[in-house]
């Protein structure tokens, strides 16, 4: 692996490209749901890390790794809706017993994808990677700005991609669960982005990522019922247990309320613009 050549971007695009790699070594070892996890969460810290040293400096190397991975983390996406859903049912399955033969087919659809699973984690460990990411390095030490302005650039970006989220925010509404979807992606990337660079924010609360994390969350809640609902309808042919659509719907409803209630949550995150106070000042 090159040398991050002591530029504080570098050094981040070092470090969490690391992680990716001792995730993946560990998921290689055992493609437990734990293990499963913190790989999707090391990739898309390396996601929102390239997305953020794209903005600083322009560097070609990025694309294709960029690429690359999101490639990889869409891999993951159906095991994690059905996983999420079984255990949904499973624990609703007294009060909802007429989703019996939905929850054999979540177990029977899981297990097709974990069979399938180490063959897919195996195919992760590309060469060709390694060496973008390498590539990458050597080319980000020539296209950074002079050190004593890296710190304006990262600050600059993560401005962007606050503004990016805050657009989304401003097309937020109450029956576009999509457009909810879409500022939550918008945030998440916002989340990782600031946890990267987090030593160059100045005075960043200690409880801020836990906070982001409980916003994403319950965005993450709603999504997942938004999953659910289309699941029920796919499998039942578009006529689902009526007591069981039901309840899902309320449920839903239930967790629209509280998002939009504390939806506002986004403004205490970061500064309006660059030339703004952050809001924990």
């Amino acid at each position: 692996m090159g040398d991050a050549g002591g530029n504080l971007p570098g050094a981040a695009l070092n470090r969490h490209w690391r992680s990716y790699r001792k995730r993946l070594k560990a998921c290689c070892q055992t493609c437990s749901e734990e293990h499963v996890h913190n790989l999707r969460t090391g990739i898309r810290r390396l996601l929102s890390t390239i997305g953020l040293l794209r903005q600083i400096a322009p560097c070609g190397a990025l694309t294709p790794l960029r690429q690359a991975l999101k490639q990889q983390l869409d891999g993951f996406d159906e095991l994690r809706d059905v996983q999420v859903m079984l255990y949904e049912v499973a624990g609703k399955l007294p009060q909802l017993p007429e989703l019996s033969d939905f929850l054999d087919h979540l177990h029977r659809r899981e297990q097709q994808l974990l069979q399938r699973l180490p063959a897919f984690v195996a195919g992760l460990r590309q060469a060709k990677l390694r060496r973008k990411v390498d590539k990458a390095l050597r080319q980000f030490r020539h296209a950074v700005p002079r050190q004593d302005q890296v710190s304006t650039a990262i600050l600059s970006a993560l401005d962007q991609t606050y503004a990016e989220a805050a657009a989304r925010y401003a097309a937020v509404a109450a029956d576009d669960l999509h457009s909810i979807h879409r500022l939550r992606i918008a945030v998440k990337k916002l989340r990782y982005a600031i946890a990267a660079f987090a030593d160059t924010v100045p005075h960043l609360p200690a409880d801020h990522d836990k906070r982001l994390q409980s916003y994403l969350t319950a965005m993450g809640d709603l999504q997942n019922s938004v999953v659910m609902l289309d699941a029920l309808h796919a499998f039942y042919s578009g006529n689902p247990p009526e007591f069981a659509s039901q309840h899902y719907r309320q449920q839903q409803n239930q967790l629209l309320g509280e998002f939009i209630a504390r939806r506002e949550e986004l403004f205490d995150f970061w500064r309006p613009a660059p030339d703004r106070a952050f809001p924990w000042r």
